[in-house]
């Protein structure tokens, strides 16, 4: 015999209580979107190096790179020409196809390639 919710021996007194407080459901969706989240890659002296001569090249011949970078909890890639490197705030300015401008964070970045 197949037991249901209406059969003998069920749990019908606790059937009508099956629900979720909004507190804890809120707590379940924030949960999913904790792990979600990727942490930023820490670039040893090697990478750093690396990217630093790529960056290099890539402004003083203008030449297109691939660019990976971590902001908001994920990774984002695009692909333009390094405009400008300030040293003094840490970051990279870049130039996409579409003429717009990319700031990126020396930190942040995960990887800089030529094209």
């Amino acid at each position: 015999m197949r037991i249901t919710k209406v059969t003998k021996g069920s749990n019908k007194k606790w059937e009508g209580s099956r629900m979720m407080l909004p507190e804890h459901v809120a707590l379940i969706r924030q949960r999913k979107v904790d792990q979600k989240k990727v942490k930023k890659h820490e670039l040893d002296e090697q990478e750093l190096e690396e990217i630093g001569y790529v960056v290099m090249d890539a402004l003083n011949h203008t030449l297109e790179v691939r660019v990976i970078y971590w902001d908001n909890w994920a990774y984002h890639e695009f692909v333009g020409y390094v405009d400008r490197v300030d040293l003094q705030l840490k970051q990279i300015k870049f130039v996409t196809d579409d003429d717009e401008y990319t700031y990126v964070k020396i930190d942040c970045l995960k990887s800089v390639e030529r094209i």
